[in-house]
């Protein structure tokens, strides 16, 4: 029986914050061995507007992308839902009542309210992003799958999402006074969840790396649920497969260990 393995990215098998801004050659070769045989997904935050090539290149068999809100197999779109227009409204108001910024992302672009705030600016530089693929936000009726909202400091960032809580679902991000923010009841486990009903993969042939709050529900979903070791605090003790931290990589060692896939 073939088996279906979901990945996060940031956290998981990349982590920006700590220096490692490229994949490592042991998880290129992992993705490479894995799709000859059975299924490997990117599972993520990102839209498909912030993948960028070097994801790309992985060539995974598919993608569950927008915290959960699109699912793809095989290049083909399997699932996909919305923010209610209240939700979007709500997001707005609340995010620049507080003076912060808001990223609304469909599928292929992210708009931005201004690419000149002075929160946004800070943003880009704390994440070292550039404003490649950043456009100002123009037409309010776009179909948005996933929000992201910053702020200058952690208490206003969580006073806000209090605020918002009730239109959406919010998922800190653990480096930074920012949040993603999901159509609510939406998470990572639903995108996955229509992946394996669609391929039609028994439980116990289903594994999950993850490393955020916002990949909890995803881990809950699959019969092996893996966490590096340089997760968030949030998912250990929860009985979860554990592996190496992602400087190490605990991506790689993990299949090797389990019989996935040979060593290189």
């Amino acid at each position: 029986m073939k088996k279906l393995v979901f990945c996060d990215i940031d956290g998981t098998i990349l982590d920006g914050s700590r220096g490692m801004n490229a994949f490592s050659e042991k998880t290129r070769y992992a993705f490479e061995q894995l799709k000859k045989e059975d299924y490997v997904i990117v599972a993520s935050g990102r839209c498909k507007g912030l993948l960028d090539q070097k994801i790309i290149d992985l060539d995974p068999s598919g993608y569950v992308l927008c915290n959960g809100a699109y699912a793809e197999l095989n290049g083909l779109a399997i699932h996909e839902v919305f923010f209610s227009k209240e939700a979007v409204s709500k997001i707005r108001e609340i995010t620049l009542k507080y003076n912060g910024f808001y990223i609304m992302e469909t599928l292929d672009h992210m708009y931005v309210d201004s690419l000149t705030s002075d929160s946004f600016s800070a943003f880009l530089k704390g994440w070292g992003k550039v404003l490649e693929g950043f456009r100002e936000e123009e037409n309010s009726d776009m179909n948005y799958m996933i929000a992201m909202i910053g702020f200058f400091d952690r208490d206003t960032l969580h006073r806000a999402g209090r605020e918002l809580e009730p239109y959406v679902d919010i998922f800190d991000h653990k480096q930074f006074s920012s949040c993603d923010v999901n159509v609510k009841g939406v998470n990572k486990a639903t995108g996955v969840k229509k992946i394996i009903d669609h391929l039609g993969i028994p439980l116990e042939d289903t594994y999950c790396f993850g490393d955020g709050i916002n990949d909890l529900e995803m881990l809950e979903c699959v019969g092996h649920p893996v966490i590096v070791a340089n997760c968030v605090d949030a998912l250990k003790g929860r009985g979860f497969e554990e592996t190496d931290d992602v400087l190490e990589d605990g991506f790689y060692n993990y299949l090797v260990a389990n019989k996935l896939i040979k060593a290189m």
